[in-house]
């Protein structure tokens, strides 16, 4: 029988056991850590500071240090309306929204171009700020404290470390004292639209201990819109005016979910009405937009701020005073915007308020009057002085056929009995005084005998049945291409005179100061075109060029003969020789 020995351990060797226990436990719950370690992919806890470049020591994995940060940006708000095409006084076709006396608005929402706000910025200020984060939708942490640009100060007892997982994705918001969070929703009342501000960030935290940075955007919560009137001519008065509603769907509280960024309205109303004042225009007159091809002249009210939700088609504007062309602004723009528009948090919008004249016309049948109010009417000219109820025709004498105002016989003499001259002549050197004493009529011109001059012979005294003054007698003889009925039929049109051209440039082209400052010869800026949109918008041939293709006879004898020269940029009747060739555009006093 095979003996197994058995040997007892000495007190030395029992001493020794005894003391590696200790170690070979070590070794055991070093391995646990290591195995757990691996299991969850290395993932120790970060610490994070809000600010920018806090830094902390994480003694979670080898007491190695992990750079990381939070940094809270402030944003401007957002240009988020549609790119604005081009309009020009000719191709604009909106729809008119609204008359106003003598003008029709039509709206369109625009980009904020005037806007100045930076696109982000640092927090300036000591502004309170929530900061929460989620995995999934799950809150697993929030800050509460002040940043003052990338300073961050916790509230007392608030820590102001954040602890998170490496590799895992998560949901930063942040949100200002003006939000009030109502469980995990945050809500947004309008009258703090101006100045609740949320920010929202996804990040992935990485798997190594390089540093890393959370950056949060803080935008605004709310929406600002404002409205701007823009016109081809400058305004010549403020406008008063108030920001309302046109129904009860205005958005007084809207819900904001952090883990979906997405707001909801909670509660619904009318909104209050507010001061919508704006200033007159301050664009250089005449040139700044090309002498009325442009909406360049605006008038800008300050911002509203509402919130997200807000259907731009439920704001409405009421104007009670202001002035571009002859009459006093009123009335009511029911919609600001037509179609359905729904604005977007940290928007800034602006609803231009493009107005455009309203010209009276003299119809077919004898009447006057707008457009638009007269469907089935068919104008033949364009009212210049509704006080002496004088027209110009839409369409050209001869088919703009270029005449003498007078045959060669009557070269070097006197052909009326009101001749005029800047030098003096009788006495007639400024457009003012002519206008007030010794203004003619170019229906007198054209149809009185006695208007001629002593040198005339007797049988060319009416001038505008004597074929020795050939734009006379074009004048008298013009027939529209439309049948004239009514009044109209019997009516005798003429060759105007410079007083009635001053009238047709001061009221359609808004001429600068035609009675107060200038000479006969003399160039008047003006808004050219204006003026040629009265004619060229029902069909009619333009005045306007810059050849002597669009050069017009009037019936005063200026120092030889006078002209209506309209161009682009300025107008004026100047001097100019009898024996010369112009076109000639027929003029008619109505009932």
């Amino acid at each position: 029988m095979k003996k197994i020995g058995i040997r007892m351990k000495t007190s030395e060797e029992t001493m020794n056991t005894d003391l590696n226990k200790p170690l070979i436990r070590l070794k055991k719950m070093l391995y646990n850590l290591k195995s757990t370690i691996t299991k969850i992919g290395f993932g120790a806890v970060i610490a994070l500071l809000v600010g920018c470049n806090n830094n902390v020591e994480n003694d979670a994995a080898s007491n190695q240090k992990a750079k990381v940060g939070i940094e809270i940006i402030e944003s401007g708000y957002d240009n988020l309306a549609p790119a604005s095409r081009a309009v020009s006084s000719n191709s604009d076709n909106q729809k008119s929204v609204v008359d106003f006396n003598d003008c029709g608005a039509s709206t369109e929402l625009v980009p904020d171009q005037s806007s100045k706000e930076p696109a982000t910025r640092a927090i300036t200020g000591n502004t309170h700020y929530t900061i929460r984060f989620y995995e999934g939708s799950t809150r697993v942490g929030e800050l509460k404290g002040r940043m003052n640009g990338s300073t961050f100060t916790p509230d007392a007892g608030t820590s102001n470390q954040l602890f998170l997982m490496r590799g895992k994705t998560y949901t930063f918001v942040c949100f200002n004292d003006d939000v009030v969070a109502n469980g995990e929703s945050l809500e947004v009342s309008l009258d703090k639209a101006a100045t609740a501000r949320i920010g929202r960030q996804t990040v992935t935290t990485g798997t190594t201990w390089a540093q890393e940075t959370v950056k949060i955007i803080s935008k605004h919560a709310g929406v600002r819109v404002r409205t701007q009137i823009q016109a081809q001519k400058h305004t010549v008065k403020d406008f008063k005016a108030k920001f309302l509603s046109n129904s009860t769907n205005i958005p007084n509280k809207v819900s904001y979910n952090p883990v979906t960024g997405v707001y909801t309205t909670l509660s619904t109303a009318a909104l209050a009405a507010s001061e919508n004042n704006s200033p007159n225009s301050t664009e250089a007159r005449y040139t700044a937009s090309g002498y009325g091809k442009n909406f360049s002249y605006t008038s800008t009210a300050p911002f509203h701020y509402l919130l997200p939700g807000t259907d731009a088609k439920n704001l409405k504007m009421d104007i009670s005073e202001g002035q571009i062309f002859w009459k006093n602004m009123e009335g009511s723009i029911n919609s600001l915007v037509s179609a359905g528009k729904v604005l977007e948090a940290n928007g800034t919008y602006t609803i231009a308020v493009k107005i455009k004249p309203y010209f009276t016309y003299l119809f077919s049948d004898g009447t006057t009057g707008l457009l638009h109010k007269n469907p089935g009417k068919t104008p033949v000219g364009v009212v210049v002085d509704p006080v002496n109820h004088l027209a110009a025709a839409i369409e050209e004498a001869g088919n703009g056929t270029k005449y003498k105002l007078a045959e060669t016989l009557y070269d070097y003499i006197h052909r009326s009995s009101h001749p005029i001259s800047d030098e003096g002549g009788i006495g007639v050197s400024s457009a003012s005084r002519y206008y007030r004493e010794f203004s003619t009529s170019g229906y007198d011109e054209t149809w009185n005998a006695s208007y001629a001059g002593a040198d005339v012979l007797p049988a060319d005294k009416v001038r505008g049945e004597s074929d020795n003054f050939p734009a006379f007698k074009a004048a008298a003889t013009f027939h529209p291409t439309a049948v004239l009925t009514g009044t109209l039929a019997t009516k005798k049109w003429f060759l105007p005179s410079q007083r009635d051209y001053f009238h047709a440039y001061d009221l359609l082209g808004f001429a600068d100061r035609v009675y107060d400052l200038g000479y006969l010869n003399f160039g008047y800026n003006w808004y050219s075109y204006l003026f040629e949109s009265a004619f060229t918008a029902v069909g009619g041939v333009s005045f306007v060029g810059n050849a002597d293709e669009d050069t017009y006879w009037t019936s005063t004898e200026h120092n030889g003969g006078s002209r209506f020269e309209p161009k682009p940029s300025f107008v004026g009747t100047p001097t100019n020789y009898s024996w010369l060739k112009y076109k000639v555009r027929s003029f008619v006093q109505y009932d």
